[in-house]
């Protein structure tokens, strides 16, 4: 009886949860969502960014190295920790009443077409908030032959689609993924897919080398003097150059990348190395969009993700994409940090409403699905 009456209410307060491929907390926003004629209409009430204690930060990297008892211990104590949190999150908000709970998980496995794991066991936050908690999202496409991801292309089109305008939407996490959103004028498809490193090389580096969760601001990037020569040697990986549709993860460009690709780490500059990395992925994301979508229909890339605030990434971006203007997403009113949690907050709206929100064009699904699971 609860999904009917939620399925047939106009707006929804819905939380949406992210925690990306960063691994290094979790992005929580609540707000109102309403539906009409395939478009969204969205009020943020409230959002923050909660980081993973150095514990739990630890656990869920080393989640990755496969180890059963550690991945069932810390799906569990996820779980708890984002029940704590989205609590603490309402109470401090002042934010009595939701309909339902969306969470993404925390993704520590992602094999193109075959499989996706996010750990974070939902029943803990149902059972904490006594409200429905839609989660795993990527399965139902995985099911019908798609990747699994990208799954945020669709809330690009509902969000930001004008009618004279195409564009790319670039979010900058762990993995830089893009969207092709043509004008709606148009008589074109929805186009998306991973494109390779966003921030997770750098990040990796910086844990790696200093104890630094990120290089704050791109500082290090912009004082340093890339390398061209290795640059040109890592565009050569299978990925970048892989057709779409396709989607990777930090077990590819991750700890396994660093010590494949740099084996001597400690012995390169590291102002010069951030520089190198930022600019590997600059080239791969404009690699694969000019290679892939069909740039003559866009006029705009909006960027949004973590990444935003590196002033070398972003600096390079846009001398690989001009003479387009490159945006935040705040010009269109949504916060950079907390796009794919609201995303997700609107998947939640669209499962509970029965609208199928995978996009074939994207994953290479058979057909579109309904995503996600509910847990009361």
């Amino acid at each position: 009886m609860i999904f009917h009456s939620l399925k047939d209410k106009e707006q929804l307060i819905m939380v949406g949860m992210m925690s990306g491929t960063s691994m290094d907390g979790l992005d929580i926003c609540v707000a109102e969502i309403g539906f009409a004629s395939m478009s969204v209409d969205v009020n943020l009430l409230a959002s923050d960014s909660i980081p993973y204690s150095e514990e739990l930060r630890e656990k869920v990297s080393n989640c990755q190295k496969g180890n059963a008892e550690l991945i069932s211990q810390t799906h569990f104590n996820l779980g708890r920790f984002m029940a704590n949190e989205t609590k603490n999150f309402l109470k401090k908000n002042k934010i009595s009443i939701v309909d339902a709970i969306a969470m993404h998980g925390q993704t520590i496995f992602h094999s193109n077409r075959e499989s996706s794991f996010q750990i974070g066991e939902p029943s803990f936050i149902s059972q904490e908030l006594d409200v429905p908690v839609i989660s795993n999202f990527r399965a139902a496409d995985i099911s019908v032959g798609g990747t699994g991801a990208p799954l945020i292309p669709i809330i690009d089109k509902w969000l930001f689609q004008e009618e004279d305008i195409g564009i790319i939407c670039l979010n900058l996490g762990g993995i830089a993924n893009v969207s092709f959103i043509p004008a709606s004028k148009l008589d074109k498809p929805i186009l998306g897919f991973d494109t390779g490193p966003g921030m997770a090389l750098m990040d990796e580096v910086m844990l790696r080398l200093r104890g630094e969760y990120f290089d704050r601001d791109g500082a290090r990037c912009l004082i340093g003097k890339s390398d061209d020569r290795d640059v040109e040697k890592w565009m050569e990986h299978y990925f970048i150059n892989a057709l779409p549709p396709k989607s990777t993860g930090r077990d590819i460009f991750g700890p396994s990348w660093i010590e494949e690709n740099i084996p001597n780490l400690d012995l390169i500059n590291l102002n010069d190395l951030m520089a190198t990395l930022s600019l590997f992925s600059a080239k791969s994301i404009a690699y694969n969009c000019k290679r892939f979508l069909p740039m003559d229909l866009i006029n705009r890339v909006i960027i949004s993700g973590g990444g935003i605030y590196n002033k070398g990434l972003i600096n390079n971006i846009e001398k690989e994409f001009s003479p387009i203007s490159v945006i935040s997403s705040d010009y269109y009113g949504f916060d950079p940090f907390m796009k794919e949690a609201l995303g997700f907050a609107i998947l939640g709206v669209a499962n509970l409403k029965g609208i199928p929100a995978n996009v074939p064009t994207v994953t290479g699904a058979k057909k579109s699905v309904i995503l996600g699971k509910i847990t009361i």
